[in-house]
């Protein structure tokens, strides 16, 4: 049987029974019993039977039961001396109490040793399993199937912490799993177009669309940045982070049930977008921008009316905010779209549908000619090649350049003209009533007058001061179309009545108004003494008159403005034209017999040399031989006939006009 730690055994001595127990002070801090009063017997510290508990040594480790049996017996027997003794027994016992002490210190060597021991051995233990890693923290994760495990934080930092791609990473399709980033860089990039799409930018200008030509712009993969952005997923940044490495361990192990897909993508760059845009728009700039009134093209004389071409409307194009918003598209990484162009409208003035409402006659004058075929035949040739002429707004009407040359052969005749101050014979006599007529109705259309210049007197066909004369090449009637919009300018003669009208068709005036004239006869100058000429085609002793009397006058013209009730709204004086005196001339033949001239007095016009006669010359003596047939009577030689002039008729002013010239004698201011 067993013994228990502090028992004794049925065999043993009392003796050992005493030396377990002397330690016992030790280990219950009995030392105040030690010092005790000297006058106690040291026998009564240790009595036969001892009192206290037996201490269990195993309890300490290991224990030598033989060493602390043996000096217990004598223990007794020196306790057991006298109380009073001389000063060598107090010697003597100072000496054992040192013995004592001595022993006490050797019993609790066992105990350091053992206490060593265990330290010793707990501390390699510690050590084994701290180099094994027993005490290196642990984490928590899940596996890819849902198990929850604990692993070493250092074990699943290294794992996470590869040189390669965790499995489950897809980049453009790819499956870069357990490759490098140098591996899956290369495997994606050599799936990459090299021109990944074209870039389609239309510019949209209403009416057409126009390409922008991109074809130079270069594509930039953003391949690295992805394989980086993949390379980093789950990546954990620092070793002593616990809870990033367990999430990132985790993140690891559902990619084995749920792939992370990336996708790479490119940047375009492309210069040069400003002058691109430029390049497209600049030439189709002016021709966007220009407006075009409906126009006038074509004028049926017989019905009066106008064949119109339609009108263009203007667009002024906005370049630069054409490039702002192709850059911006650009920059929204859209390469492909309409961008419509800002455009400012610009609306014609006129429109074809503003003609066809607004258009109209302005103003018409007629006149009324001489009933004579030739001077009549000439109105009507110039009326002809004026009919019809179309005037665009700042154009000048030249009356001899529509009219041309009076010559035969652009079918003029002769006709009674005004030339150096009388009247006389010349192609295209007649045409100044033209002339005047119109130049009539272009005052009436409120158009401004260029050239004009006056009749030597005034005309019987119109009032003084409105005439208008005109003579190849050197006397011109000139207006201008000062209206902002087409005219059309008619003028036939009618040859029922002998009349000749000029009218003016375009924008009418505002407001139904209406423009009449007025003259004015503000002073007269009588003609003088009749002029005598020579007339060495007439006969010695006839004569005849080749200009009437006209009496110097000043007449002023007004321009009158009406309402469309009739009311008058505005009078001005236009213009105020002299007329020069021209005396009565008569021409005095002195044309004699004989084929000389005659003198005559310029002041009366009488002859005042003798009429000299041809002497006869006497018939020569016949020759008797044969029969002479006998001569026809001579035909007597008829005196050359003396021209009778046209009369003056009361009509439009003068009494010639034509191609040489209606004598310009007038002027005006």
């Amino acid at each position: 049987m067993k013994k228990k730690a502090g028992q004794a055994s049925a065999g043993e001595s009392r003796g050992a029974s005493v030396r377990n127990t002397s330690l016992a002070p030790v280990n219950y801090n009995s030392d105040k019993q030690l010092a005790v009063s000297k006058s106690e017997a040291p026998v009564a510290m240790v009595p036969e039977e001892s009192t206290f508990e037996e201490f269990d040594y195993k309890s300490l480790g290991r224990v030598n039961n033989e060493k602390s049996s043996k000096p217990a017996a004598k223990k007794p027997a020196k306790a057991s001396a006298p109380a009073k003794k001389t000063s060598s027994a107090k010697s003597e016992k100072t000496s054992k109490a040192a013995k004592k002490a001595g022993k006490k210190r050797k019993s609790l060597a066992p105990l350091f040793a053992v206490i060593l021991g265990i330290l010793i051995i707990g501390i390699g233990i510690l050590a084994g399993l701290y180099y094994t890693g027993f005490f290196k923290p642990k984490i928590a994760v899940t596996l890819a199937d849902g198990t929850s495990v604990e692993i070493k934080a250092e074990e699943a930092y290294a794992e996470l912490m590869t040189d390669k791609f965790y499995q489950g990473i897809v980049i453009d399709g790819i499956d870069v799993g357990g490759m490098t980033k140098a591996e899956a860089l290369a495997a994606v990039s050599a799936t990459l177009p090299e021109k990944p799409m074209n870039v389609d930018i239309r510019l949209d200008l209403t009416t057409v669309v126009i390409p922008v030509d991109f074809s130079d712009a270069g594509f930039a993969y953003n391949t690295e940045e992805i394989v980086d952005k993949a390379f980093d997923l789950y990546r954990p940044t620092d070793a002593n982070d616990f809870a990033q490495i367990t999430e990132c361990y985790n993140g690891v192990q559902q990619l084995k049930n749920a792939p992370a897909t990336y996708e790479t993508a490119y940047t375009v760059k492309i210069e040069g977008v400003s002058q691109k845009i430029h390049s497209v728009l600049d030439p189709l700039y002016e021709e966007y921008a220009r407006v075009e009134n409906a126009q006038l093209t074509e004028f049926d004389v017989d019905t009066c009316e106008f064949t119109v071409s339609p009108e263009k409307v203007g667009y002024e194009m906005d370049i630069e905010k054409t490039i702002t918003d192709v850059k911006n598209l650009l920059d929204s990484k859209v390469y492909s779209g309409l961008v419509k162009v800002p455009m400012t409208v610009k609306e014609p003035e006129l429109t074809e549908q503003m003609i066809r409402d607004e258009f109209g006659c302005i103003c018409s004058v007629y006149t009324v000619a001489y009933n004579n075929s030739n001077r009549n035949n000439n109105i009507n040739q110039a009326c002809v090649n004026i009919n019809g002429t179309i005037l665009q707004p700042g154009e000048v009407f030249s009356f001899n350049g529509v009219v041309g040359q009076r010559t035969v052969a652009n079918g003029f005749k002769e006709a009674g003209v005004i030339l150096n101050g009388q009247v006389d014979q010349g192609l295209g006599g007649g045409i100044c009533q033209v002339s005047s007529t119109l130049y009539n109705a272009v005052l009436m259309a409120n158009l401004t007058v260029v050239e004009r210049s006056a009749h030597a007197w005034p005309s019987d066909y119109l009032p003084a001061g409105l005439d208008a004369t005109v003579d190849w090449p050197a006397l011109d009637f000139k207006f201008e179309n000062s209206s902002d919009f087409q005219i059309v300018i008619v003028t036939y003669f009618d040859w029922s009545d002998n009349t000749i009208v000029a009218e003016i068709y375009g924008k009418k005036l505002p407001d139904g108004q209406h423009i009449e004239l007025e003259s004015e006869i503000v002073s007269t100058v009588a003609p003088g003494d009749t002029e005598y000429v020579e007339d060495k085609t007439l006969p010695t002793g006839q004569s005849k008159t080749v200009r009437t009397a006209h009496n110097g006058t000043t007449a002023k013209a007004y321009k009158v403005w009406y309402d469309k009730d009739g009311n008058v709204i505005n009078r001005e004086e236009y213009n105020s034209t002299y007329y020069s005196p021209f005396p009565t001339r008569v021409a005095v033949g002195t044309l004699n017999p004989d084929g000389t001239y005659a003198t005559f007095d310029k002041t009366t016009g009488e002859i005042t040399s003798p009429i000299m006669t041809p002497t006869p010359t006497p018939s020569p003596t016949p020759v008797p031989a044969t029969a002479t047939p006998t001569p026809e009577p001579a035909t007597p030689t008829p005196e050359p006939a003396t021209p009778t002039p046209e009369p003056a008729t009361p009509t439009p002013e003068g009494s010639g006009e034509g191609g040489g010239g209606e004598g310009g004698g007038g002027s005006t201011t």
